[in-house]
């Protein structure tokens, strides 16, 4: 007996298709926030790892290393520059975060500086670095013994 009919029909057709549909439609939002979550520890990540970078070479170089936003006035989440706080000597520029993050430091402050000993000397207070992209929210503690705390606060 030969078998004419070769392929799909059209109601597996239309079934499998809704089921594709029903399973991207609860997917998708999931993924979204996925990503965002990805892009938080990122952003986060890469500004906590500058910041450690700076305090070594302080201790590494003997002298005053500082992060300050690349342009005078431009916010945190723009380029950074780590620097000599003697001679301005770029060391490293640190690329800008996602687009729309926000970071907001606790107290005013136009850099931070880490002293020959890896302590913090600018601001003289401990600082908490706020990290936020849409509902996400992250806090980067900066201790004034110069220790770095991700997703924390100095004790």
């Amino acid at each position: 007996m030969r078998d004419r009919n070769k392929g799909f029909s059209l109601i597996e057709l239309i079934v499998t298709v809704a089921v594709i549909a029903i399973g991207a439609s609860i997917a998708i939002p999931s993924f979204s926030t996925l990503i965002r979550n990805n892009r938080a520890d990122s952003d986060t990540g890469d500004f906590y790892r500058a910041l450690n970078y700076a305090r070594l070479e302080a201790i590494n170089r003997g002298v005053n290393v500082r992060i300050t936003p690349a342009t005078t006035g431009a916010t945190w989440v723009t380029n950074l520059n780590v620097q000599l706080s003697s001679t301005a000597a770029v060391l490293r520029v640190i690329a800008p975060m996602s687009p729309g993050s926000a970071l907001a430091p606790s107290a005013t402050a136009t850099y931070i500086e880490f002293n020959n000993l890896g302590a913090l000397a600018y601001p003289a207070t401990a600082l908490t670095m706020v990290y936020t992209n849409g509902s996400t929210s992250r806090n980067i503690g900066i201790c004034l013994n110069g220790r770095v705390i991700l997703n924390g606060a100095c004790p």
